[in-house]
């Protein structure tokens, strides 16, 4: 039963998760158990080093998300719940700009674009450096980060598409808007990830548009950008059109709260909302995140903040899943691969892999490199291998992290390659530490309708009357649950310590 005064136990929890990879709507009951889901892939524009989005698309599968999960809970003994609240989790740094009409005037710009580093550079010289803007908003711009596609667009985009600009939105956001018809606000996750907001005071920084060169473009930007609001916080009501549309019940029809990025979704997704707590999302990217009561001094991580109040750390590698699917196919037999690869010894007989399929900048790898120690004999050795070094890469995270000051008190592991006992074996040996492993997969849908359920019993609070706060934690103890934890291999542990210095060294002469 849950200890929520103001939801009911037998409410549904709606939790989106907007990838570059595809969409995922599922609902959750209150005690976390999934009672539906759909999904639907994405189609990228990915020409000349691009990664976008069209805002076409990501309109049709908010509206085809809420018809087909409701076709899908029509299956199930869930047919007529109450869905009191929607949540999403969408991804970090991705962007666009929309028109009065919420059409788009170009395509989201994704955080993994790689023609990027040019326009950072550009604008970083023009505000002075890293260390005027860590001045300015308390940490890093990085160049992923949405600032970085104003200052592509001053060199791409005409002036009519400048002046015809009303909002310029993340991903989250937009999602968000095309869902219930308010395009007008963004949450403090969402607005962190621009490398335009203050850190410290959740506030938009005008200082930061200095990246533009043109002063009339600066001035538009700076009217385009939405209202932040706090996480608990309701935006609005799955809107009318839809409603209709999916034919849902009156109480059908959620409530949607501030979106996350789905770093900050794949955080409390992992149960990590306490100092010191990482969470590893291991999807199409590989990331380590980490909760924080305070920003760094002295690190190259990306510092964000979550809806909830603390600070958000991460290293985000784009070769997660995306290098590992060549390797694997595109319809891989997981349980032949993995009989294969556990035959290969700890540390694959001397044969490695550094796995940029894409450039990692954040770790001074500018351009893609796969290169292989020696040919790979089978297919067993190459998928070892290639698990090894996604595993190596999540260590030198980690030992950031711990660099920057972070005491780690427990790590979680969520992400499509976690459904691989192997490849979570290997990571607790290569890390030394004992894993917690979510039950569900889905770490940034989880992560998202946890905060829907948190939002939801804060806000109800108030209305009520109801004095005693709603921490984050209790929606994450309501909601999120554990499978038996992953401990390290004492005898692959020392192999894979030698194995990581080898790589350090390795990356350090790409």
């Amino acid at each position: 039963m849950s200890e929520f005064r103001h939801v009911p136990d037998d409410a549904l929890i709606l939790g989106w998760d907007f990838s570059t990879g595809g969409v995922k709507c599922l609902a959750f009951t209150v005690d976390g158990r999934v009672a539906a889901e759909v999904r639907f892939p994405n189609d990228l524009w990915t020409a000349d080093g691009v990664s976008e989005l069209n805002l076409f698309q990501l309109e049709g599968h908010a509206r085809a998300s809420v018809r087909a999960i409701k076709g899908a809970l029509d299956e199930t003994e869930y047919a007529e719940s109450s869905w009191v609240a929607g949540g999403i989790s969408a991804t970090h740094h991705t962007a666009s700009r929309v028109d009065e009409h919420a059409n788009p005037i170009r395509r989201a710009i994704c955080w993994n674009d790689q023609t990027l580093a040019t326009y950072h550079a550009e604008g970083l010289k023009r505000l002075g450096g890293m260390s005027r803007v860590r001045e300015l908003i308390g940490g890093p711009w990085a160049e992923r980060y949405s600032l970085s596609h104003l200052v592509k667009d001053e060199a791409n985009l005409t002036d009519e598409q400048w002046q015809k600009t009303v909002r310029v939105l993340s991903h989250g956001s937009l999602a968000a808007g095309y869902l219930t018809g308010n395009f007008s606000s963004t949450s403090v996750s969402s607005a962190a990830s621009t490398g335009i907001m203050d850190l410290r005071t959740n506030s938009w920084v005008r200082g930061m548009l200095d990246a533009i060169a043109s002063p009339e473009y600066r001035e538009l930007a700076w009217s385009q950008l939405p209202t932040i609001i706090p996480g608990d916080e309701p935006d609005q009501e799955l809107c009318e059109s839809i409603t209709l549309n999916a034919m849902l019940l009156e109480n059908q029809r959620p409530l949607f709260f501030p979106t996350l990025d789905d770093q900050a979704a794949g955080l409390v997704g992992g149960g990590a909302t306490d100092a010191g707590h990482v969470a590893i999302i291991l999807g199409n990217s590989a990331v380590v995140n980490s909760s924080a009561d305070f920003i760094p001094v002295k690190t190259n991580l990306d510092i964000m903040k979550l809806n909830w109040g603390p600070y958000l750390w991460m290293r985000c590698y784009s070769n997660g899943a995306q290098f590992l699917d060549p390797i694997v196919g595109a319809k891989p037999n997981w349980h032949s691969l993995e009989t294969e690869a556990r035959k290969v010894p700890a540390g694959c007989d001397g044969v490695s892999v550094m796995p940029f399929l894409l450039s990692e900048p954040s770790i001074g790898v500018s351009k893609p490199s796969v290169v292989w120690s020696r040919e790979p004999e089978s297919i067993g050795v190459k998928v070892r291998a290639a698990f090894e070094a996604i595993a190596y890469l999540i260590a030198l995270a980690v030992k950031e992290h711990e660099a920057a000051g972070q005491a780690i008190t427990r790590v979680s592991v969520s992400g499509g390659i976690a459904k691989s006992d192997l490849m979570c074996e290997i990571l607790a040996s290569v890390l030394n530490r004992p894993l917690e492993r979510l039950e569900s997969d889905e770490g940034p849908a989880l992560g998202a309708a946890v905060a829907a359920l948190w939002g939801l019993e804060s806000y109800r609070r108030r209305e009520a009357g109801d004095p005693e706060p709603c921490a984050i934690a209790d929606a994450v103890r309501q909601m999120v649950r554990f499978r038996e934890r992953v401990v390290p291999r004492e005898d692959w542990a020392v192999s894979y310590a030698q194995g990581l210095d080898a790589f350090r060294r390795k990356l350090a002469e790409l």
